[in-house]
Order: C-alpha cells, then sequence, then structure tokens
C-alpha cells in the first residue's frame, strides 16, 4: 500500500499555501482509493520546461512499461502518478526521482580543492 501520510506531508511541503494544500490532502486520498501504488512527483526531473506537465521522455517511458497508471497535478511542479503494479511503481521511483543520479560507482572520493582549480583526491590517511 501506499504511504498516505508521507504523500500529504511532501504535499503540503511543496504547495506551502494552506487552502491549496488541504484540497490537494483530500485529492490524495481520493485517488489512493483508485490507485493502490501512488507516488508524489514534486522536485523531480520529471517535468516540461514551464513545469505545466510531464516531459515527453517521462511519458514515453510510461508507456513502454505497458501498465495502467494517471497522472494527476496539482500545481506547477508537484503532481502524482498512480499505478496499479507496485514494481512498476517502485522502477518509476527510482528512475525518475533523481536518486539513482545521487549514488556514485567511484570507490574514491572527489573534493575540489581550495586553492587549486583541479579536482584532488580525498585523502584516506593522515600524514
Amino acid at each position: 500500500m501506499t504511504d498516505l501520510e508521507r504523500i500529504k506531508k511532501a504535499i503540503v511541503h511543496t504547495l506551502r499555501d494552506e487552502e491549496l494544500a488541504s484540497f490537494a490532502c483530500y485529492e490524495a486520498d481520493a485517488y489512493a482509493k483508485l490507485w493502490p501504488y501512488i507516488v508524489v512527483v514534486d522536485d523531480w526531473d520529471v517535468w516540461n520546461e514551464s513545469k505545466t506537465a510531464l516531459n515527453l521522455q517521462v511519458i514515453r517511458w510510461l508507456e513502454e512499461e505497458d501498465v495502467p497508471y494517471t497522472f494527476h497535478q496539482f500545481h506547477r511542479g508537484c503532481g502524482l502518478v498512480g499505478f496499479s503494479d507496485q514494481e512498476t511503481a517502485s522502477r518509476f521511483e527510482l528512475r525518475w526521482s533523481g536518486r539513482s543520479r545521487v549514488t556514485s560507482d567511484s570507490p574514491q572520493g572527489w573534493n575540489p580543492h581550495p586553492l587549486k582549480s583541479t579536482f584532488e583526491p580525498c585523502s584516506t590517511t593522515k600524514p
């Protein structure tokens, strides 16, 4: 099941207008009755340039998954995507939330050197 309280907190945090957020939470409750797996998209990289719709790449990805879904937008840059399949909802969240871009495959950390314009490797041993 979807964690509806976490979704509502994300909506309130994103919208920041009390009346709009209250109405959006009411809509989220109704949406949760229709779709068992809901993903909140707020500051993700899924929006078109004006943040009025999902970008074409996301829509194509959703269509290629070939599972039922729906998208509901509350306000510019905030909305819900509902899925009937938990696996697809998880893949969508992993693919589009930006979390996969945060992790690094590099075994050694890099840190900009404060006095040089190049990157120096982080020191793991003390001199």
